[in-house]
């Protein structure tokens, strides 16, 4: 069995994180207390250092609650 269903393309969410990471300069920071969206992003970051041959490196810190992306380069 197959079922199609319409979808509304204004409700499919535009992936903000990438858009967050290509305006990131040397220093900026992200925090985030959820240890799996902090994974996702960090996952991100080397796709997106990667898909556009940047030179950019990021750094994966723990903190006291949480974790932190930094761009270092």
């Amino acid at each position: 069995m197959l079922v199609i269903e319409k979808v509304q393309l204004d409700r499919i969410k535009i992936n903000n994180d990438l858009q967050l990471l290509e305006k990131m300069t040397i220093g900026d920071s992200l925090y985030f207390d959820d240890l799996k969206k902090a994974q996702s992003i960090r996952s991100l970051s080397y796709y997106f250092v990667r898909s556009r041959a940047l030179r950019w490196k990021f750094t994966f810190r723990k903190m006291d609650n949480g974790w932190r992306i930094i761009r270092i380069v």
